[in-house]
C-alpha cells in the first residue's frame, strides 16, 4: 500500500472527530439542509421592585414551531440578553420559546441582578413569581409574550406549560434564588418548573442566599445542570459551582470546559468589555459544546427522559471526556 493511501483513512478518522465535538450528535446523524428560522422581538415586563414600579426589557426567541417548554435565560452582572443572543438562539432552534430580560448591575434599591452594593433578593423573589404566574395570559410575562408575540405576527404561541430557569454568572445565582423561592411560596408553579440549566454560576460577594437556595433545592433533588469554566477572577474562583457541587444530591451535575474561560457562554454575542475582564475570547468550539449539552440537558430535564449521548458513557460525551475537551465535576 502507498503511503499516500495510508495516510487518508487516519486524516478521514481525525476530520470526523473534530466535526463530531464540534456539532451537536444530531448534526453528525443527519446535515439539514438549512436552520430553522427564529423570530426575535422586543418587549418589557412590568413588575415592581422596593415598592415601586419597574419595567424590564426583554427579547422574546420564538423557535419555528410550536415551543416544548419556556427558557427564561438571565445574563450575568454588566451584561444584558444582547450578550447571550447567541445562546439564546440555539435555544430556540431546539424547540424552546426563550425571554431573555435585561437587569441593571448597580441599583441603590436592590433591583438588580447581582448582590452588590444592596441585597437582591427580594428583586430575585419577585421575577421568580412573574414567572412562576407566566400562564396566567393577564399577568405581566403573559401581557410581555402577547405584545412580543404581536410584533413578529406569531398569534399562535402561547405559554408552554413546562418551564427552565437558566443564566449565566451572577445571573446563576438569580435564577437559583427564584426557583427555591417557588419551591417555598407556590407549589403549584414549582411543579411546571423542569430545572435549572447553569453557565459558570457566581454567587455574590455578599449574603448567603445563593449557598442557603442551593442547599433547600439540593435537598429536594431538584434537577440542576452546570457547564463550568475555569477558576478566575471573573468567577470568583469558582465559589458558586463549588457550592453546588457540595449541595447537590445528583449523581451528575454537570461539566467543567477544560479550556473555558468565563465568557464562552456568550460565545459570538459578547463584546470588547467582556473579552477586556477576561483577556481573552470565546472559543468556538467550546461555544458549540455548550449550547450542545445546554439544549440537549435541558431537553431531557422538560421530558424527563436521559439522552444518553449527552452524559458519562454515551458517544457524545465520553468523545469530550477523551479528547479533553470537558471533565465531569465531582459531586458529595
Amino acid at each position: 500500500m502507498s503511503p499516500r493511501r495510508f495516510r487518508i483513512p487516519w486524516i478521514a478518522t481525525l476530520a470526523a472527530i473534530v466535526v463530531l465535538i464540534g456539532t451537536t450528535p444530531a448534526a453528525v446523524l443527519a446535515e439539514p439542509a438549512t436552520r430553522r428560522p427564529v423570530d426575535v422581538s422586543s418587549s418589557f415586563v412590568a413588575t415592581e421592585c422596593a415598592g415601586k414600579p419597574v419595567q424590564v426589557d426583554t427579547r422574546w426567541y420564538f423557535p419555528a414551531g410550536r415551543p416544548t417548554a419556556l427558557v427564561w435565560l438571565q445574563h450575568g452582572f454588566s451584561r444584558s440578553a444582547a450578550n447571550l443572543d447567541a445562546l439564546a438562539r440555539s435555544y430556540a432552534n431546539s424547540g424552546f420559546l426563550v425571554v431573555s430580560p435585561t437587569l441593571d448591575s448597580v441599583n441603590l434599591s436592590g433591583c438588580a441582578v447581582a448582590d452588590n452594593i444592596a441585597d437582591n433578593s427580594a428583586f430575585a423573589q419577585t421575577i421568580g413569581g412573574v414567572f412562576g404566574s407566566g400562564r396566567d395570559a393577564a399577568g405581566p410575562l403573559g401581557m410581555s409574550l402577547v405584545r412580543a408575540r404581536n410584533a413578529v405576527h406569531r398569534p399562535e404561541v402561547t405559554m408552554p406549560y413546562r418551564m427552565v430557569f437558566a443564566g449565566h454568572s451572577a445571573g446563576g445565582e438569580f435564577v437559583v434564588v427564584a426557583a427555591d423561592t417557588l419551591r417555598r411560596a407556590d407549589p403549584v408553579a414549582y411543579r411546571r418548573l423542569a430545572g435549572l440549566m447553569l453557565f459558570d454560576p457566581v454567587n455574590s460577594f455578599f449574603g448567603v442566599h445563593f449557598a442557603s437556595a442551593a442547599a433547600s433545592l439540593g435537598a429536594d433533588r431538584f434537577p440542576i445542570r452546570v457547564i463550568a469554566s475555569q477558576p478566575s477572577v471573573s468567577n470568583s474562583f469558582g465559589s458558586g459551582v463549588a457550592v453546588l457541587q457540595r449541595t447537590t444530591r445528583q449523581e451528575f451535575l454537570g461539566s467543567r470546559l477544560v479550556t473555558g474561560v468565563h465568557i464562552d457562554a456568550e460565545g459570538e454575542s459578547t463584546d470588547l468589555i467582556g473579552e477586556l475582564s477576561e483577556l481573552a475570547v470565546p472559543r468556538p468550539r467550546n461555544g458549540r459544546v455548550i449550547h450542545a449539552l445546554a439544549t440537549g440537558w435541558s431537553s431531557d430535564m422538560v421530558a424527563g427522559t436521559v439522552t444518553r449521548t449527552y452524559y458519562p458513557g454515551g458517544r457524545y460525551y465520553d468523545l469530550l471526556l477523551s479528547t479533553r475537551t470537558v471533565t465531569t465535576l465531582p459531586v458529595g
